[in-house]
């Protein structure tokens, strides 16, 4: 009998112990993590924003492919809630979208499993058209007596990893999207200014443009040379049609200049107004280039854009000073009719 009532004080010093601990230990905590992403802010907030989205890339939705989820109200709208129902690795709980800002975006989350308890989540999104910070912040709330567990854990640590982990999906998500890449090559989309050109047109068989290049050129710098022209970048090609079926092109070889009024029979004047354009940095031999040319064209494709001509190649390496043709850079450029629907849009 002598055991039993030593071991029913020990039970009640326990219980009375962990009571005691329950009235001292910390219920609320602060946790934040943050990621730096090679992405437009406003993708990244879209991936944040919207759950259909954030499924995606979720660091719990992959732990129980058996997870039951039920939607109430309109995506991306204040109200708008998920309920999730999983095994012991996501437990069970309610996540709704409470305020929608530009720059943040503020939930509640109401557990249920593995313990009853509601508290407020955040993101914060801080970036531009490259690059974007994203910091992902919550408060959880122990109820006794989980409030004591928690003074025997690195809770920061515990919960933190688990927002790393899901960032860095989000990273890697982001990414791929901003940085897809067509036939090999990654397209850039950006606002170019109006730009004015001297040079000479002709349909020219495709066979022959690199000879055409090396006659046309030299006179045209020379015309420039002339006159003191001030340049306004490298040589270019300027490329209207490109049929491969005829086997030609109508094209020019051209300077862009600073200003010019007038020029001789021999030359032309190309003003082309601003607008947004897509360019591929391609490096390699001319004799390559084509192929990004096929990556611009799936590009398009897939966006449903119209392009402007005429398409520009502008050769920023000198072939004379940089032999090493793996080195040469050509900026290749095509102007874009404004498109609502482009997945590319910023």
């Amino acid at each position: 009998m002598k055991a039993i009532k030593y071991l029913f004080f020990a039970l009640l010093g326990i219980i009375a112990l962990v009571a005691g601990l329950g009235l001292f230990a910390k219920k609320t905590y602060h946790i934040e993590r943050s990621i730096i992403i090679d992405a437009p802010d406003s993708l990244v907030y879209e991936q944040l924003w919207l759950y259909s989205n954030f499924k995606e890339w979720s660091p719990w939705h992959n732990l129980d492919s058996n997870m039951l989820i039920r939607l109430s109200g309109k995506d991306g709208e204040e109200g708008f809630s998920f309920h999730w129902s999983g095994n012991e690795e996501v437990g069970e709980g309610t996540q709704t979208l409470i305020s929608v800002f530009p720059k943040r975006l503020e939930f509640e989350l109401d557990l249920v499993r593995p313990f009853k308890s509601k508290f407020p989540a955040y993101f914060i999104i801080e970036g531009d058209k490259t690059k974007t910070k994203v910091t992902w912040g919550f408060d959880p709330k122990f109820p006794f007596p989980i409030n004591v567990w928690s003074m025997f854990t690195d809770i920061d640590i515990a919960m933190g990893s688990d927002y790393n982990r899901g960032l860095g999906y989000l990273k890697r998500r982001c990414e791929g999207m901003a940085h897809k890449k067509f036939n090999g090559y990654e397209i850039a989309e950006s606002d170019l200014p109006a730009t004015t050109f001297i040079g000479i047109r002709e349909t020219v068989d495709t066979a022959d443009i690199g000879t055409y290049y090396q006659e046309n050129l030299p006179k045209i710098i020379g015309f420039i040379d002339s006159l003191e022209l001030e340049v306004d970048g490298p040589p270019s090609g300027l490329y209207w049609t490109y049929d491969e079926e005829e086997g030609n092109s109508d094209m020019a070889a051209a300077m862009p200049v600073k200003e010019v009024k007038k020029v001789p029979k021999d030359f032309q004047i190309f003003k082309l107004d601003k607008g947004r354009a897509l360019i591929i940095d391609y490096l390699g031999a001319y004799t390559g280039i084509g192929e990004a040319h096929r990556g611009m064209d799936l590009y398009i494709s897939e966006n449903k854009l119209q392009i402007i001509p005429p398409v520009i190649e502008a050769y920023l390496t000198d072939p004379v000073s940089e032999p090493d043709t793996t080195k040469w850079l050509t900026k290749v450029i095509y102007f874009i009719e404004p498109n609502p629907d482009s997945l590319a849009k910023k």
